[in-house]
């Protein structure tokens, strides 16, 4: 191997739920403005479409839960309200937007699809949006939502579905807008307060998002949410106990709340408590009501063990949650799983059994009921992360092939998402190449919330002879975007660097 030491990992989009599978794709678009009042319609919100009353309250029902992230219980609603009137288009959309596997969200797309002629101008817009969405196509999601919001800016959920598109798009500042608009018109849309505390979290805007956070507590003071929404804040800024604390107050609430179970995990994590993390993953499993919770707290036993550099541990864990997997024939589980034991072996210095992995974890995908795009998605995913694992097995030919594949398939069908990773994976193979200037180049490009990146240009900048530079992306590559599951391969590397760099 030429120049640096490759010991990298791809960034990863476990795709754990139908939902994630949507904001899996990401992509760059300009913000769009808030309408003027002018633009208004004589309809204030998005009306709803059903002659069903009972379907009617089901689907209010889902919806305060939806708000409030209780997704399960807000899908059974949901699924109620299609059975009241199976011709219930905006049932199906809130349907998908709350299942838990993929089959069930590209099911319920579809039947949304099939009923939208019977709905209204607004709802035929949000399902225009999600179909979208579900086939990869931003710049059509993207157009639905703007003309949605155009047309109906007095409705709080159309900035807010806007928002979320923005947000997903990294354009944080326009998302933020929205969610503005969102909570001045109506002041106790407490999920409004939420997505601007993530959004001016990720802006590193800490004061700001921790008043958001603090709305949002004092809105939904019994709800478990709140709190852990400001724990993560907390793990984020490095205020471990105080983290742990407030993801307590949210289990003391509901004690079947899986993120705060996760939330725990990974801050003992990083506090270097493996025991601890490992108990706070177990009890998550404990807890679980069903398969996709059963695996996210498995995953969390995964990243705990990777954490504390056991590879062999969390190869064992990741071959239980393949097994769950299987026995429920969930197909896209099992190529999620394979792709991320695939980077485990990659960042171990095996990659050809990473490649083995990734095959593997690709023919799972082709076997999920993915629509057309978003098998093509999976093939270029196994592309990137294939030219990587070239360059590790020192095959520059392999690599350099691969990669142009990768380039020239994004660049014309790709996200947003992946055209971040077109300049993170040209950045590796510039410093495959040793080409330094041009490695830094493509990684101040490529995507800054992925702790991967954030320590090869901390890598990259330090060869350089740019150490300030170096010590704050090195300091973010430890510290920030402590959900991401990379960080577990790269914090002791990062906090090694970092010392190293202020050593002098």
């Amino acid at each position: 191997m030429k120049a640096i030491k490759l010991r990298i990992l791809p960034s990863l989009a476990l795709c754990a739920t139908a939902i994630l599978l949507v904001a899996c794709g990401k992509q760059d678009d300009p913000a769009a403005e808030a309408p003027s009042d002018a633009a208004a319609t004589t309809v204030a919100k998005v009306p709803l479409s059903t002659a069903s009353e009972v379907a009617r309250e089901l689907y209010v029902q889902g919806q305060s839960l939806a708000d409030d992230l209780h997704f399960v219980d807000a899908n059974a609603a949901f699924a109620q309200a299609v059975e009241a009137d199976p011709a219930f288009a905006m049932g199906y959309v809130m349907l998908a937007q709350t299942s838990q596997t993929a089959t069930e969200f590209f099911d319920a797309v579809d039947k949304a699809s099939e009923h939208a002629a019977h709905a209204s101008e607004g709802e035929q817009l949000i399902i225009r949006a999600v179909v979208a969405a579900s086939e990869n196509d931003q710049a059509a999601q993207h157009d639905a939502l703007t003309q949605l919001v155009a047309k109906f800016p007095q409705d709080e959920r159309t900035h807010m579905r806007l928002g979320n598109y923005l947000n997903g798009q990294q354009d944080f500042a326009g998302a933020i807008e929205h969610y503005k608009h969102a909570t001045s018109i109506n002041s106790g849309f407490a999920g409004a307060y939420n997505a601007l505390g993530y959004a001016y979290r990720s802006l590193e805007d800490f004061d700001s998002a921790k008043n958001a956070f603090a709305k949002y507590v004092e809105l939904l003071p019994d709800e478990a949410n709140p709190y852990d929404s400001y724990a993560e804040l907390l793990m984020e800024m490095g205020d471990y106990e105080e983290s742990i604390a407030n993801y307590r107050k949210a289990l003391e609430i509901n004690s079947s709340f899986p993120s705060a179970y996760a939330g725990i995990s990974i801050n003992e994590s990083l506090k270097g408590e493996t025991e601890l993390a490992q108990e706070a993953a177990e009890q998550g499993l404990a807890a679980a009501r069903n398969f996709a919770e059963r695996q996210g707290a498995m995953f969390r036993s995964v990243t705990s063990h990777l954490f504390a550099g056991n590879t062999e541990a969390a190869m064992e864990m990741s071959n239980t949650m393949l097994a769950e997997a299987e026995v429920k024939g969930n197909h896209a589980a099992m190529g999620g799983v394979l792709e991320y034991m695939g980077d485990i072996m990659l960042v171990a210095g095996e990659p050809a059994k990473a490649e083995e992995y990734y095959d593997s974890a690709l023919e799972q995908r082709m076997q999920a009921g993915f629509n057309e795009a978003n098998e093509a998605q999976a093939k270029r995913t196994h592309l990137f992360k294939t030219a990587i694992a070239a360059m590790i097995a020192d095959d520059a030919e392999t690599a350099a092939t691969r990669t142009a594949e990768y380039i020239a398939a994004a660049e014309v069908h790709g996200t947003g998402f992946e055209k971040r990773r077109i300049h993170e994976l040209s950045a590796f193979l510039a410093q495959y190449n040793e080409d330094l200037d041009a490695a830094a180049e493509h990684f101040d490009q490529a995507s800054q919330l992925e702790p991967v990146v954030l320590y090869w240009s901390a890598r990259t900048q330090a060869a350089l002879g740019n150490t300030d530079r170096a010590i704050d992306l090195a300091t973010r590559a430890a510290n920030r975007n402590t959900l991401s599951a990379n960080l577990p391969f790269f914090r002791s590397d990062a906090l090694a660097l970092l010392a190293e760099l202020n050593a002098g």
